[in-house]
């Protein structure tokens, strides 16, 4: 199922804070994993209700999701990314909350557990009717492989969740009947001309969405690029600051890009 939308505004959706309308938004569901696991036992929060209400149709509303948990180098909450009975609740509570998909942070073949996460958790989404697509963290730093890294896990992405022959791919996000993909940079020095290149022989090249502002040498390479997390002091719990200043900036500085802005 597509996002069904041609203007490209963008806003931000956080507990607690004022809506910025548009066609999408990357949420953070913190509470989403703690709620629906059954074994959290953190502090007691308000449950948090439909994000979606007072939003302007056919807005799309993502949620950050981390598929690490249960693997024995992360902490351990309880539960395990990898158990569909655990996923089928994640969904239906994401449902709930009026949350459209989950972008899933992905290493490709990097971090095995990761991936078999994303493959269990797109097998559900297809069967729940819900839908998920990926966000690719980038090799850390520049060690000399992250071009190599990059389309490796590129090319495993179009085999087994995104080309037409992938198990579950009805569940995957698409814009325009383009899959989306989100690019988390971790200053890797990757080649993006040469992945752009390379995904530009998919059956439906996708959109590429980077956070921010790539390098200026691969601003070509990307359709559309997505806010973060960055509030201007220091995180406050009670969600006093936000980050409205490093939001404002986002949307002034990128409204005349030509390129599809989400926020976050």
């Amino acid at each position: 199922m597509s996002i069904q939308s041609t203007y490209t505004n963008a806003f931000f959706v956080v507990r607690r804070m004022k809506y910025l309308y548009a066609t999408i938004c990357l949420g953070i569901a913190v509470l989403l994993i703690a709620q629906t696991s059954g074994c959290y036992r953190g502090r007691v929060h308000q449950p948090i209700t439909d994000m979606s209400q007072g939003l302007p149709n056919p807005t799309r509303i993502l949620a950050d999701y981390q598929p690490w948990f249960g693997d024995r180098e992360h902490i351990n909450v309880g539960y395990s990314t990898q158990d569909p009975a655990v996923l089928r609740k994640q969904i239906q509570k994401a449902k709930s909350m009026g949350i459209y998909a989950f972008a899933v942070d992905w290493y490709g073949e990097r971090r095995p557990f990761e991936d078999n996460s994303y493959a269990i958790l797109q097998r559900v989404a297809s069967e729940e009717k819900f839908h998920v697509c990926l966000m690719y963290d980038e090799t850390q730093e520049d060690n000399g492989h992250a071009t190599e890294d990059a389309l490796q896990a590129f090319d495993k992405a179009y085999r087994a969740y995104i080309g037409p022959d992938a198990p579950g791919r009805e569940a995957y996000v698409t814009y325009n009947d383009r899959p989306v993909i989100f690019i988390f940079p971790k200053r890797g020095h990757t080649d993006w001309s040469r992945v752009r290149e390379a995904v530009n022989q998919w059956d439906r090249p996708p959109i590429l969405i980077y956070k921010d502002q790539p390098p200026p040498e691969y601003a070509k390479d990307f359709d559309g690029l997505y806010a973060w997390v960055h509030p201007g002091r220091a995180w406050d719990p009670k969600g006093s600051d936000w980050g409205k200043e490093y939001l404002e900036k986002f949307y002034e500085k990128n409204q005349g890009s030509g390129k599809l802005l989400v926020g976050v």
